[in-house]
């Protein structure tokens, strides 16, 4: 039963996984929230491009990192019986929370170039 209540089962679902917040966390958030603080242009757009490399590195290394934290806060939120989408949910609640606290701070640093 135990491992059925554990996601990603397996390399190939963490992989999977790995992708699509990258994939969605890079090319739609990070130009969108450029374009909005500085004005659709091209210009804005070819200057978010050059830093999304840097971004989706970042965004890669944090989803590898915040793995086990957001399982440990996931257990100390929902209890071991619960059901198996209350477990889930909570588990995606704390991957995102954790994701943008870091990203928030990382992402600003990469698009100024400079860590403040």
């Amino acid at each position: 039963m135990d491992f059925y209540m554990r996601l990603p089962r397996n390399h190939r679902e963490f992989v999977l996984f790995l992708l699509i917040v990258s994939l969605i966390s890079v090319n739609l958030i990070a130009p969108l929230i450029s374009m909005f603080e500085l004005g659709f242009s091209f210009e804005v757009w070819q200057n978010t491009l050059r830093v999304l490399p840097f971004i989706w590195l970042a965004v890669v290394s944090l989803v590898i990192l915040t793995q086990k934290p957001s399982g440990k806060l996931k257990d100390l939120i929902v209890h071991p019986k619960d059901s198996f989408r209350a477990q889930i949910t909570i588990n995606i609640l704390c991957n995102v929370f954790l994701m943008s606290f870091f990203i928030t701070l990382i992402g600003a640093w990469i698009g100024e170039g400079a860590i403040h």
